[in-house]
């Protein structure tokens, strides 16, 4: 793996070489190991260096990243002029970071070319969509996609480059039944690409809700080991000191599975925010079709959209009764008002998403009743820890 300084050594502007523009998601270099930061650097990197580079220097192409750019004066004008100038941008769409999906929606409004690629599911479901050149992170699939990329710019630079779909428009409900030019038959995914698609994005937003029930029961076990020692403590009218003792004994255990409960609430939230508008876009392809025409798979995927729903519904019921113990006992000492604000912070953050997934489950719901196949596919519900917890 190269250097953010071997990048920047890729001047795009030597002699009458197409320029190129890389965005994507960078992180932190001096953010310290083992941060989400510092990993995230060290993967786009890696992504950077194999696929994007590699690709490009097989053509006499020099890529520049963002943060690779050495001219003087506001970084974010360099980028917009980036963007607005150069001859072709490729863009790693991976996990729909907020600042390239912008970036990428700036290139799009001019009209010039962008190669996307992203990681295999880790892609917002507008871009899904579209034709991305996708990988994941094992030395053969990044080989793999550097020689797609590779195909695609030799073919680019022959013939011209064509300018994606600008993200976020949804298509038709016919255009979508129908789909688009003929030519883009063979890249573009049909219905159960992005019904697989969507069941991958929704295995991830489980995984998030199994963390928030794995940090709950936790901090439920924490709770049950110190509760009669406090009581104890109490009924004896011990010291202040010595209650204080046994408050911070509880509140140092009840750190850890609190910040892990908050982390994951957040995440949660992150990822239902990205994936919200995709889902939507999916309902409307299979509202499209005719009853006759939903297959299994298209079943399959709105009883899981019900099954989300329901297993976050009953999960953010024991959250917010879980906050509501904690609010008493924060009132014990300072303490625990940290792992307080983490729980607080929890109830907000799913009790928020709560409305926009039951958005979601109507939508599914309207359209399994609609679906003939739905009798003969079975689905099932396995409860995540959530529903099992109940506060006490």
């Amino acid at each position: 793996m190269s250097t953010a300084t071997d990048a920047a050594s890729d001047d795009p502007q030597r002699g009458n070489v197409p320029s190129c523009f890389v965005i994507g998601p960078i992180g932190d270099k001096y953010a310290e190991r083992g941060t989400a930061k510092r990993d995230l650097y060290e993967e786009s990197l890696r992504v950077y260096d194999e696929v994007v580079r590699a690709a490009c220097h097989e053509h006499g192409l020099l890529p520049l990243r963002a943060d690779a750019i050495a001219d003087t004066g506001e970084i974010t004008d360099q980028i917009h002029q980036r963007l607005q100038t150069d001859d072709i941008v490729i863009a790693d769409v991976s996990a729909g970071n907020p600042n390239v999906m912008y970036e990428l929606g700036y290139r799009n409004g001019t009209g010039k070319p962008v190669i996307l690629i992203g990681e295999s599911g880790k892609l917002p479901f507008d871009i899904a969509q579209l034709r991305t050149i996708r990988f994941r992170r094992t030395e053969s699939s990044l080989h793999e996609a550097r020689d797609q990329l590779s195909r695609v710019l030799s073919e680019g630079l022959a013939r011209g480059f064509r300018s994606v779909t600008h993200v976020g428009v949804t298509p038709s409900r016919q255009e979508a039944a129908v789909g688009g030019d003929e030519g883009d038959e063979d890249d573009a995914p049909g219905v159960v690409d992005r019904l697989a698609h969507a069941e991958e994005q929704m295995e991830s937003v489980v995984q998030d809700i199994e963390a928030m029930g794995e940090a709950l029961v936790r901090m439920a076990s924490v709770a049950e080991e110190y509760t009669p020692e406090m009581n104890e403590a109490a009924e004896a009218q011990a010291p202040a000191s010595a209650r204080l003792a046994v408050v911070g004994r509880f509140s140092k255990a009840v750190a850890e599975p609190a910040s892990n409960l908050r982390s994951s609430s957040e995440a949660f939230s992150e990822r239902m925010s990205v994936i919200e508008t995709g889902m939507h876009a999916l309902f409307d392809i299979v509202e499209s079709l005719t009853p006759e025409e939903r297959d299994e798979d298209s079943v399959h995927f709105l009883q899981q959209i019900i099954e989300m729903a329901e297993n976050t519904r009953e999960g953010a019921t024991h959250i917010a009764e879980f906050g509501t113990v904690m609010k008493t006992v924060v009132g014990y000492s300072r303490l625990l008002r940290a792992p307080g604000r983490d729980v607080a912070v929890t109830v907000r953050m799913v009790t928020s998403v709560v409305p926009r997934i039951e958005s979601l489950e109507r939508r599914a719901k309207a359209l399994l009743a609609a679906s003939p196949t739905s009798s003969n596919v079975e689905t099932e519900i396995s409860p995540t820890p959530l529903t099992h917890l109940t506060a006490s």
